[in-house]
């Protein structure tokens, strides 16, 4: 009786260190509020298959996530440090902890919502690159397998939604959000 009651808690992991699964964290900042410890804001990467590396800034506070510029183009990590320092100077959301990680259901919801947001009308195909995943990789708590299992799943389930190809260099898939279809 009495070992359980002194049984040793599972240690609760800090924010302060805490890395999303499938991200490298590379700078972290830490807003203020009054008196008090604010959020921390993450920058972060995670794999890539553009060649380059892009980045991300996201607040374990508030909503806060920056994936891309007002141009659309990717960041790269001093764009994304300056995102994230002005972010924590300006939020004034506490620090809610380490979020939850999604079970595999919400996971592949996320990942289906961000292949919708990049459909476009008209009759292109647009190509999807895992780094149009940065934005949701502090929410999605994921490796990119995860995420290319997921699309090869959806490439099954919805096939006027996403298709698959052999990548242009030969190795590897290339995924393409198909737009949406003609209306009557």
């Amino acid at each position: 009786m009495l070992s359980t009651l002194f049984a040793r808690r599972p240690e609760v992991q800090d924010t302060a260190t805490w890395t999303p699964d499938g991200t490298i964290v590379v700078q972290r900042y830490r807003g203020v509020v009054g008196e008090r410890e604010g959020a921390i804001v993450l920058v972060y990467t995670a794999d890539g298959d553009r060649g380059t590396s892009s980045f991300a800034a996201a607040c374990l506070g508030c909503t806060y996530r920056a994936a891309s510029t007002s141009r659309s183009s990717r960041l790269a990590e001093k764009e994304a440090a300056d995102l994230a320092n002005t972010h924590a100077a300006g939020c004034r959301a506490l620090d809610r902890g380490i979020p939850a990680a999604p079970d595999d259901d919400q996971a592949a919801k996320i990942v289906r919502d961000r292949l919708w947001g990049l459909r476009m009308s008209g009759t292109g195909r647009h190509p999807v690159y895992l780094s149009d995943f940065h934005a949701d990789r502090v929410d999605l708590q994921r490796p990119s397998d995860f995420i290319k299992e997921t699309m090869l799943q959806l490439v099954k389930a919805e096939p006027d939604f996403l298709a698959a190809r052999l990548s242009h260099s030969g190795t590897g898939t290339q995924f393409l959000v198909l737009p949406h279809p003609p209306r009557n």
